[in-house]
């Protein structure tokens, strides 16, 4: 089955035509009708715009019209409607993304070296405008078209003949430029975010073989040379910090690669910024399998890098859905190489709590696994582990992990509905319904809020909208657990309802509702519905966990 097509509003000062063709293999777009009706569209609340059914809002603006703007207060002027328009339309648009873009204007250059420039004021303005929106309004991004014109130039990005000839101030590198951008932010509202990034060693995060010129001829240091390297590991260790996760896939000898993580005094990365060192002489795709099975993730959440050739192509026949980039035939474009890998397949739309302890929690989950293989059922395992449960309503703070959970939560999740922000908020604000979070904590660490139940009351029943859990502590009676507690929560109610929805991923769910004692009652391609009688239900005790808590 073909994938329906996202569509964007893409709102602008300035022709779009020749973007958008660029990207109408992926998107559809709704354009206002007319050049520069965007701020006319916006502010009426009856317009196309608010009418149409779109996925994102795309707010592209340009300053070449800044050229006629006589003085301070026009430009003045100018910004302010822009700020009416734009608030506008962030009152009215609450439930998809909406990216708002910085803008560079570009003022007439015949003026003496003491006149004042007033694009820098206007500029600042306008940028921390939209900076405040991003912060006060769960759906607001910002679109840094400033930070593009910086990196290429203005002589390359701008072209007047165009600007003269059809209203697009853009060169045909300006317009290649600003489309992958749009695609860039639209990718990261729509498609997963790539999770690993797994590393080769020699020739890769520092120059050299470690096992033949030693630790004193490898090149790596933050001068000349060597800080090739250390800036690319530097870039690798920022992706870190804002939630990728690494690890290490290198033919080597441990010994020698431990003796640069520990003594090479310009070495950024180590041991405790990676989840899985598989340092040895395997095949680099079967170390890439047995990472999968240990971290409990899937091909397409990984990146390899190496900078062998024949180990990359190896990596690409046995492993086809691992991103297997060509590395820079030119070390010295390694700063670029690691940039284009988090622009292009890594980074989010926001960084949460949760995503920057990551790196932890994947620690955490080896040494469990490591308990798992020393114990002799699930419970004796579940009790070795002195497993700690929290459940309670969602509270205020809580909302952007929610609305994370259920629009990345793939593998455990009944239902795969997708909810935004203010879809939630409307759930919570009906005192009929209920969104229940769920905590978990063991001897080996925090792992945070890893599930979410939304149950709808129709009165006489509570059905189960949603419930979902991260992959990461499943197979632990989890769901057990949680479906015990709210049953017994809700035995004044005649039933609970569950569904079961198939999709590409959720096999792993397929039958859940049957392992928790639910009576199938309707059954279609891909489609269950199941019932279970909350009025009989016999809450059970599960000795095996050390605390559960249940907070209505």
């Amino acid at each position: 089955m073909v994938e329906k097509k996202k569509k964007a509003a893409l709102l602008s000062n300035i022709t779009v035509d020749l973007i958008t063709s660029r990207l109408r293999k992926t998107y559809d777009f709704y354009i206002p009708e007319g050049f520069d009706t965007w701020v006319q569209e916006v502010i009426n609340p009856e317009s196309d715009i608010y009418l149409q059914s779109v996925d994102a809002v795309i707010v592209l603006l340009d300053g070449t019209e800044a050229r006629a703007w006589k003085n301070d207060e026009q430009g003045t002027e100018r910004i302010n409607l822009w700020k009416q328009a734009v608030t506008a339309l962030t009152n009215q648009i609450v439930n998809v993304p909406i990216f708002i873009s910085t803008i560079d204007i570009r003022e007439n250059r015949i003026r003496t070296l003491s006149e004042r420039k007033q694009s820098y004021n206007l500029e600042n303005a306008w940028y921390q405008f939209v900076q405040t929106l991003v912060e006060s309004k769960g759906n607001v991004y910002l679109l840094d078209l400033a930070d593009t014109i910086t990196e290429i130039g203005r002589k390359q990005f701008y072209s007047n003949k165009m600007w003269y000839m059809s209203g697009m101030p853009y060169s045909r590198e300006g317009l290649t430029v600003v489309s992958r951008e749009i695609d860039r932010v639209l990718e990261a509202a729509f498609k997963a975010r790539r999770k690993i990034i797994a590393l080769d060693l020699d020739n890769t995060l520092w120059g050299g073989v470690i096992g033949e010129d030693g630790i004193q001829g490898i090149e790596l240091s933050d001068h000349k040379e060597g800080q090739r390297y250390y800036d690319f590991q530097r870039q690798i260790l920022e992706m870190k910090n804002r939630g990728i996760v690494l690890a290490i896939n290198s033919k080597n000898n441990p010994e020698d690669v431990e003796e640069v993580m520990q003594k090479h005094p310009a070495m950024l990365l180590c041991n405790d910024d990676f989840v899985s060192q598989k340092i040895n002489w395997e095949n680099k795709a079967a170390n890439l399998k047995a990472m999968e099975c240990e971290l409990n993730l899937t091909e397409s959440g990984f990146i390899f890098i190496d900078d062998n050739p024949m180990e990359r192509e190896i990596v690409k026949s046995i492993c086809p859905h691992v991103l297997v980039p060509d590395f820079p035939a030119d070390i010295t474009e390694l700063l670029a190489f690691a940039e284009e890998i988090w622009f292009d397949y890594c980074r989010p739309l926001r960084v949460l709590g949760e995503d920057l302890t990551k790196t932890r929690m994947y620690q955490d989950e080896a040494r469990r696994k490591q308990e798992m293989s020393e114990s002799l059922n699930l419970d004796d395992y579940i009790q070795k582990l002195e497993m700690a449960v929290d459940i309670h309503r969602m509270r205020i703070e809580e909302l952007e992990r929610v609305v994370q959970l259920c629009n990345k939560t793939n593998q455990f999740n009944v239902t795969t509905k997708r909810y935004t922000q203010a879809e939630i908020e409307k759930i919570t604000a009906n005192s009929d319904h209920a969104i229940y979070v769920v905590y978990s904590r063991d001897k080996y660490g925090d792992s945070g809020l890893i599930s979410v139940v939304i149950l709808l009351d129709d009165k006489e029943n509570i059905r189960i909208d949603t419930f979902l859990m991260s992959c990461r502590v499943m197979g632990r009676r989890l769901e057990e657990v949680i479906l015990n507690e709210l049953a017994a929560q809700y035995s004044g109610k005649k039933k609970m309802i569950g569904e079961f929805i198939s999709s590409a991923k959720n096999v792993p769910v397929k039958e859940l509702y049957d392992r928790l004692g639910f009576e199938k009652v309707f059954e279609e391609t891909g489609h269950k519905i199941y019932e279970l009688s909350v009025a009989d239900y016999q809450k059970k005790f599960f000795k095996s966990y050390k605390e559960i808590r249940f907070e209505a």
